[in-house]
């Protein structure tokens, strides 16, 4: 459900400084539902108003900035408490990292695995209906190679081999406060068991870099 976010950011001082950032925050597409300037410990900000399911806050910020170096996110009042839903992800992928980062967040450490298990399987299978679904079915490990491998590609490099998947550098693994490799995990099940040939296929996380591992691995079981 899109939420009501403020935005407070500092840097505005100059005139026009408010009509330029709400014209950038409009040209990139964000839903901006209000702005005003308003005096702060004797400095001018600026406050915009948005309506999101979820505020990458690092992006906008990286984004101001490059409209001007002065422009600074100072707070964001209203994000936090919502957290992205599996729709907001299926809707975004594959630009789904800081998504996923935001939903494992919302979960306690007793349910977060399960719950990233659970939402890469839902995304995974929307994936394989979407965009892979149409053709012939195919069997492990040709379906690994021809489909799996390619929809993970655009999340990340990937190596593969008949029974497993590695990725050296895992966008999911440990660049942030939590690890959320799960979402792989569930993620590959879901659009394998999708596929009508490859419904007998499991998949284990065998290394994960968070773990002190080298790299996030993934491996395939499969009766030929």
């Amino acid at each position: 459900m899109p939420t009501m976010v403020t935005i407070t950011i500092s840097g505005a001082g100059k005139s026009g400084a408010l009509a330029r950032i709400a014209t950038f925050l409009v040209r990139k597409g964000y839903p901006l539902k209000g702005q005003q300037v308003v005096e702060s410990a004797g400095a001018k900000v600026v406050k915009v108003s948005l309506e999101v399911s979820h505020l990458d806050r690092t992006k906008l910020a990286a984004e101001l900035r490059s409209l001007s170096p002065d422009f600074r996110v100072v707070s964001v009042e209203g994000a936090e408490s919502a957290a992205p839903s599996i729709k907001d992800m299926a809707d975004r992928f594959p630009d789904i990292v800081s998504l996923v980062r935001a939903y494992g967040e919302s979960f306690g450490s007793e349910s977060r695995d399960r719950e990233l298990v659970e939402a890469g399987k839902k995304i995974g299978a929307f994936l394989y209906e979407k965009e892979w679904s149409f053709g012939s079915p195919l069997r492990m490990p040709v379906a690994l190679r021809r489909t799996l491998v390619p929809a993970l590609e655009t999340l990340g490099k990937v190596d593969a081999s008949d029974t497993d998947v590695t990725l050296s550098e895992s966008p999911f693994c440990g660049t942030g406060k939590i690890a959320c490799c799960e979402f792989l995990t569930g993620f590959m099940q879901g659009f394998l068991d999708a596929g009508p040939l490859t419904q007998n296929t499991r998949v284990h996380k065998a290394e994960c870099k968070a773990k002190g591992n080298p790299r996030c691995t993934y491996t395939f079981s499969y009766d030929l």
